[in-house]
């Protein structure tokens, strides 16, 4: 009776965590659902000063080549913080220029002294924030003052003279009054 209960309560545990997971699996997939673009960057600047510039491409919804004007501003580290100005030009000519603010935090170094090449991953690491439409242009013109969330990832090797890559998500605003 005892080994009952107790495989009864591992089933149930099961069929609980399962449905943690599947619900985290269904709002992720609700989030993507949402995107109207993705930005891929490479770094191509980053002094000391924490300004900085990268370029890139985004598709999705709108698609088409980003350049982003970057500016670190000075928080206690892990955590980072960012205002920068992003451009984006579509295949159309049309444009839009962002304000786009973010905090994240940094992540440790990650890799292994014990192989060759070391440690492959250095400062780098997952943000959260806003895309703000301050300018745009043709068809994007109607989309001036709204704020899209965004989740991003910078990543960044740990050696030789390489900046690293950008990686985010712009989402749709949930309130907008015309879908983009």
């Amino acid at each position: 009776m005892k080994k009952r209960r107790q495989m009864l309560a591992g089933l149930l545990g099961l069929a609980g965590f399962s449905k943690a997971a599947e619900a985290a699996r269904e709002d992720n997939d609700a989030l993507r659902a949402r995107v109207i673009f993705v930005q891929q960057d490479n770094v191509l600047s980053f002094p000391p000063t924490g300004d900085g510039v990268r370029v890139g491409t985004v598709s999705g919804a709108i698609s088409g080549t980003s350049i982003t004007n970057f500016q670190f501003l000075p928080v206690p580290p892990p955590e980072f913080r960012a205002d920068d100005l992003c451009a984006i030009s579509d295949l159309d000519g049309d444009q839009i220029l962002f304000r786009v603010r973010v905090v994240g935090r940094f992540l440790e170094a990650f890799g292994d002294a014990s192989l060759p090449s070391g440690i492959v991953f250095g400062l780098g690491g997952p943000y959260t924030g806003t895309y703000e439409v301050i300018r745009a242009t043709g068809k994007y013109g109607y989309l001036v003052g709204r704020k899209f969330p965004c989740k991003g990832l910078g990543s960044n090797p740990a050696k030789g003279n390489l900046l690293g890559t950008v990686y985010v998500e712009v989402y749709s605003d949930q309130f907008g009054n015309r879908p983009i």
